[in-house]
């Protein structure tokens, strides 16, 4: 008995590896489906609403679970591919910056407005999206982990250069945590923005056989992309004539 007991739990173990991936896929897709029928009832459940008072046939179908969260789908795809088709045109930016200027008024929600428009915008860049994905130390100097770059400053004190890092968690990306790291303690490495995320999401599974884990080497310089951010202007320069 123990020895079929031992295979029947190890026969387990394998097939939940197996389906492991299939699971976590179906489950990323069903949370998606989800904020999609929620946006879509935000939009249609007014609409939806008036029909099943006024139309029978509309009444019972909607008293369906399914169905009604089948409707909102739909309308959350329909609500999606009409901004998108405006985003693109002259008309689309228009109204971007009429709805931007309009949440801008409203104290908390143009905060969040705003901060998540410039984040996206972030990630958006094409040109720098080399310069964006970092190693910090994280959670402990011993340790590394993936982050993503999404500004560069300078302190007031010192001068000294610093970064927000973004640290997506595993394996839902859209957590994590926000650190400022002095720009001289970040790994840069060679990963666009979607490198990073597969990375993050697959649990490190999905990365390159060698990585670029300490700063430099012995007697090589420092890894590092181009300065981000100028110096201030009252910071002093080796040129400069000594007083006296």
């Amino acid at each position: 008995m123990g020895g079929l007991l031992g295979k029947w739990v190890r026969t387990i173990t394998i097939g939940a590896l197996a389906l492991a991936p299939l699971a976590l896929t179906v489950w990323v897709i069903w949370m998606l489906i989800r904020l999609a029928a929620y946006v879509g009832g935000l939009v249609g459940d007014p609409a939806l609403n008036w029909l099943s008072r006024n139309l029978p046939i509309f009444h019972d179908a909607l008293e369906r679970p399914l169905v009604a969260e089948a409707i909102e789908l739909v309308i959350a795809l329909a609500v999606l591919t009409i901004a998108g088709l405006f985003a693109g045109n002259v008309l689309g930016r228009i109204i971007g910056d009429i709805t931007a200027s309009l949440m801008q008024r409203i104290p908390i929600a143009g905060m969040i407005y705003s901060s998540a428009r410039q984040l996206i915008r972030s990630f958006q860049s094409p040109a720098e999206a080399a310069k964006k994905v970092v190693l910090i130390e994280f959670p402990t100097e011993h340790m590394k982990t993936v982050g993503l770059v999404t500004r560069q400053f300078r302190a007031e004190e010192t001068g000294e250069e610093l970064a927000a890092v973004y640290v997506p968690t595993t394996p839902n990306p859209t957590s994590g945590y926000v650190e400022i790291v002095p720009s001289d303690r970040l790994v840069w490495l060679d990963w666009s923005t979607s490198d990073a995320i597969q990375f993050i999401v697959s649990g490190g599974v999905t990365a390159p056989d060698t990585i670029r884990y300490r700063n430099s080497a012995p007697g090589q310089a420092p890894n590092a992309p181009p300065p981000a951010i100028a110096p201030p202007e009252d910071a002093p320069t080796d040129d400069a004539p000594e007083e006296g």
